[in-house]
């Protein structure tokens, strides 16, 4: 398929590398950061549109809808229809009509997935969720997913919002606790991989028994001077964080 690409960021970036890779033409990208749309239409050895007019021009098959979700809305309204065209969304909580300035045929293709420039990501293992307004529009989003991953499920915009809920809960929430476990490690002296094999087990062991059997750790024995005593040795927002999330597992496993 020919696909024009709105956007430039991190989840833009891999999409349209990936679909590039997969065999679709890329025939353009258009951003609100022009140099950063440069960088990625050299890297894809496409071109740079100089105005979201220009899209239409190249008579895309489909429109890959790749931004922020803050001002996305306002930005699809800005872009003129493109006749003929297929326009996708990536994100996890914005519906599907937010794109019928650009096509009635809209839809989504939303990766499960943390995305960062230069890191590489294996998207065939990526899940990948896809609705569609029309079934021109299902169909071809299913299509561009089935070309990346081998994982493809559809889910309209209530069940992407959990979707979305619980990658957060996942993915940013864990990254942050290492991120202040690397804090207390480096005013001991200890560097961030001394966590590494425990961070393995644990996921490891999730996915293997479930998160419940595999809790461990003082609040799942139910042993409160332990916890008490972590607590009291933190400071800040750290320490309300503990308490917490401590408080939770307690009751998980002891009430």
């Amino acid at each position: 398929m020919r696909i024009a690409v709105v956007g430039s960021g991190n989840v833009a970036t891999h999409l349209a590398c990936g679909l590039a890779e997969a065999g679709h033409d890329i025939s353009g990208v258009w951003s609100r950061t022009a140099a950063h749309a440069l960088k990625l239409a050299r890297k894809l050895g496409v071109r740079t549109y100089d105005a979201p007019s220009q899209i239409a021009e190249d008579r895309p098959d489909v429109v890959l809808f790749s931004v922020a979700d803050g001002g996305a809305t306002e930005l699809a309204a800005t872009i003129p229809p493109v006749p003929g065209a297929v326009a996708l969304h990536t994100s996890g909580t914005l519906p599907q009509e937010i794109l019928l300035p650009l096509s009635a045929d809209c839809g989504i293709l939303y990766p499960l997935q943390t995305f960062s420039k230069g890191t590489p990501v294996d998207l065939s293992e990526v899940p990948f969720f896809v609705e569609g307004a029309t079934p021109r529009a299902s169909e071809t989003a299913r299509a561009l997913a089935e070309s990346l991953s081998h994982e493809v499920h559809y889910a309209d915009a209530a069940h992407r919002k959990k979707l979305h809920i619980a990658g957060v809960l996942s993915c940013n929430f864990p990254n942050y606790l290492w991120e202040c476990c690397e804090r207390i490690l480096t005013e001991t002296g200890y560097p961030l991989c001394v966590i590494e094999p425990l961070v393995r087990a644990t996921v490891d062991k999730a996915f293997s028994i479930g998160p419940h059997a595999a809790q461990t750790g003082p609040a799942r024995r139910g042993d409160r001077k332990v916890m008490a005593e972590h607590a009291a040795s933190l400071e800040g927002p750290l320490k309300d964080i503990y308490k917490a999330l401590s408080e939770e597992i307690y009751k998980s496993h002891n009430e």
